[in-house]
């Protein structure tokens, strides 16, 4: 092995580590700005606000804050076993919280500790994806692409935050980095229980992300059919049952109040305004001619009755995601109408808001300039050619169903590949259909998926090329065989 390959692997981790630290620890550091409701689900577990003013006083979606202070009249959310929100990100909050008190004791705390923590688990994913890649040119320059795409200030700028998106992206891609080397060595212990631990944190990471974490256990139940360590075997399906537990104890916690505030947006401010009949609309949909005054409000304006405990009640009972879902099954044109304006138009906005912070000099809702080249080129394309990401979906789908049925020492890689496609899919389902405010935002883990695909697209290209040649040969010698 030569130098530049023995080498490869950690430069380019001490390169992506400077630039981790660049963004996240280094003041201007980026980060991101509050949206009004979702900061205080985690911080106020631990009874942290912003140091000046609290939360009232600092421009929502307009303002990245640094420093913030405990004091028990900002307790919510406080005991994790009873708490309305649950999420992995309490525990790196919780690390975060805990390394800081231990160097710097005190009531305050500075977000990039936490930004910190997520970092670390965040380069971690990073190293083992890119030692993933066989060495030589596929890992310098795949390696490369790699960190391009995750030190790109649109994912990076989420580490200073207290979004429970945070730990979803995190460990989502440390469970498909872990299974690239599964791939690779079947019966590897360590990589097995790596992915299904990273599994279960995504899992339980919001309750938005409970739903294609479950597609994670037919990848589980195909990984231990296949190998032939029983160790391994029962790592996969105890995984299973434990990632289907947290998945579902994560999305009971959610309230009625909590699952009809969405509904209620998506039906009044989307679906039935844009239909040509919004009364009939409102009546397949279990409502009436008594809701049309509500036409065009969304769950948080002061109009919208939804806030009323009794209304509340009867609008849960009559619509729901299930009356939504057939809708949008007899009807299969409106979602695909509204998941495609939202892929042209939400979708471009890769970096929500603001990210830099006024206490650096930066005026309210100033955007980071640096480490944008992968995610403005992403957004052009958004904007300019949104079909791109159906042709992406398409070719990926017909090149890892090839590899499952037309290449068997392919197949564990191709439902690794499908998995990531079907994430992407049910995460922009979700965003554009189950909800419709801050959409922006709410497709952020699409995109997520969205580059876990296509840095995995190479190497399904690579071994479709492989197989191919290999069957060509096959059939090659057979006919000479054949015919002599």
């Amino acid at each position: 092995m030569s130098l530049i390959q023995r080498y490869t692997g950690p430069l380019l981790i001490a390169v992506c580590g400077t630039c981790l630290i660049s963004q996240v620890l280094v003041r201007p550091a980026v980060g991101i700005s509050n949206n009004g409701g979702d900061f205080p689900k985690m911080a106020g577990a631990f009874g942290l606000a912003p140091e000046f003013g609290a939360w009232a006083a600092h421009k929502q979606y307009g303002e990245f804050v640094y420093r913030y202070l405990r004091a028990d009249r900002f307790d919510y959310n406080r005991d994790f076993r009873t708490a309305e929100f649950v999420s992995s990100e309490y525990f790196l909050i919780k690390l975060a919280r805990g390394l800081q008190r231990l160097f710097q004791p005190g009531p305050r705390f500075d977000i990039r500790w936490l930004g910190g923590v997520g970092g670390v688990f965040f380069l971690l994913a990073i190293a083992i994806w890119i030692y993933a890649l066989p060495p030589g040119p596929w890992r310098l320059f795949g390696g490369l692409f790699v960190i391009l795409v995750w030190t790109d200030v649109a994912y990076v700028q989420y580490l200073n935050s207290f979004f429970m998106d945070t730990p979803a992206m995190i460990f989502l891609v440390l469970s498909v980095a872990a299974g690239l080397h599964v791939v690779r060595h079947p019966d590897s212990r360590p990589f097995a229980l790596l992915m299904v631990a990273a599994a279960l944190l995504f899992a339980v990471s919001k309750s938005q992300h409970a739903l294609p974490a479950f597609l994670f256990i037919p990848l589980f139940a195909a990984y231990a059919f296949w190998t032939r360590d029983r160790v391994v075997r029962a790592a996969w399906i105890a995984g299973s049952i434990v990632l289907a537990v947290g998945a579902m104890f994560v999305l009971s916690r959610n309230t009625d109040e909590y699952r009809r505030i969405p509904v209620y947006t998506v039906v009044f401010s989307r679906l039935a305004p844009s239909a040509p009949d919004p009364l009939r609309a409102l009546q397949e949909l279990g409502l009436g001619k008594a809701e049309l005054p509500l036409l065009h409000t969304y769950a948080y304006e002061p109009r919208a009755p939804v806030g009323n405990p009794v209304w509340g009640q009867y609008f849960h009972e009559r619509c729901n995601y299930s009356t939504l879902l057939r809708y949008y099954l007899r009807h299969p044109s409106v979602p695909a109408r509204f998941i495609y304006e939202d892929l042209s138009g939400a979708a471009v906005h890769i970096r929500p808001w603001a990210n830099l912070s006024p206490e650096d000099g930066f005026p309210l809702d100033s955007q980071a300039t640096h480490f944008t080249s992968w995610s403005d080129f992403r957004s052009f394309l958004f904007k300019h050619a949104p079909w791109h990401i159906i042709a992406l979906a398409l070719v990926t789908l017909a090149g890892a169903l090839w590899l499952l049925f037309g290449s068997p020492a392919d197949r564990a890689f191709a439902v690794l590949v499908l998995l990531v496609q079907a994430v992407a899919a049910v995460e922009c389902a979700t965003s554009s259909l189950a909800d419709d405010a801050e959409t922006a935002r709410h497709l952020f883990m699409f995109h997520v998926a969205t580059e876990i695909s296509i840095l995995l697209l190479p190497l399904l290209v690579a071994k479709w090329i492989a197989a191919y040649r290999d069957r060509k040969r096959s059939t090659e010698a057979s006919m000479v065989s054949l015919a002599t």
